[in-house]
């Protein structure tokens, strides 16, 4: 097992792209940062490199997939922040502040293909995008178009359809 904040850094430099945007986004230096995601992947036999422009774990590890698993359900159980990619809405007024108990945040510049990546990783809980590019149900990846007049949806993993903390961040997002 590895630490929260370990597996955060490494994880949100994935999810973010950014050390600065990660540093903010979780309270800690930017170096620490740099040093925790570099504990993290020297955990799991993995590195964290730059490949065009973009942060990306070397090597797939079922250890690191595992570990991911048990800190997201531990943050569906309220034991830590749960994580919403924003996509495109980071600086709308829907999360100024940001709902209790999530962290917002979304890497710049990047594909829709980047959040689903980082919510089939479990680095994410809930991803939302544009009734025009809402991605299609599978029988991994649930979709859920929002009553709401900003005309957008919410991408979540199947097996969390029905989680009480994020149907309840769906309807706060459907009242705003």
């Amino acid at each position: 097992m590895v630490s929260l904040d370990l597996l955060s850094s490494f994880d949100g430099m994935i999810w973010l792209q950014s050390g600065k945007k990660v540093g903010a986004l979780f309270d800690q230096h930017q170096t620490t940062i740099s040093r925790n995601q570099k504990k993290c992947a020297q955990v799991f036999g993995i590195k964290l490199q730059k490949i065009s422009s973009c942060w990306q774990p070397q090597e797939d590890s079922l250890l690191l997939q595992l570990e991911r698993k048990v800190h997201q359900l531990a943050r569906l159980q309220g034991k830590s922040n749960l994580r919403l990619d924003a996509n495109r809405w980071l600086d709308s007024s829907l999360f100024d502040p940001p709902p209790p108990g999530w962290l917002i945040g979304s890497a710049n510049n990047l594909s829709d293909l980047h959040s689903l990546e980082c919510l089939q990783q479990r680095i994410v809980d809930l991803c939302l995008f544009p009734l025009t590019d809402l991605p299609v149900e599978t029988e991994l990846l649930k979709r859920i178009e929002l009553n709401s007049k900003r005309e957008i949806g919410v991408v979540l993993l199947q097996e969390h359809a029905n989680q009480e903390r994020i149907l309840a961040l769906i309807n706060t997002l459907e009242q705003a």
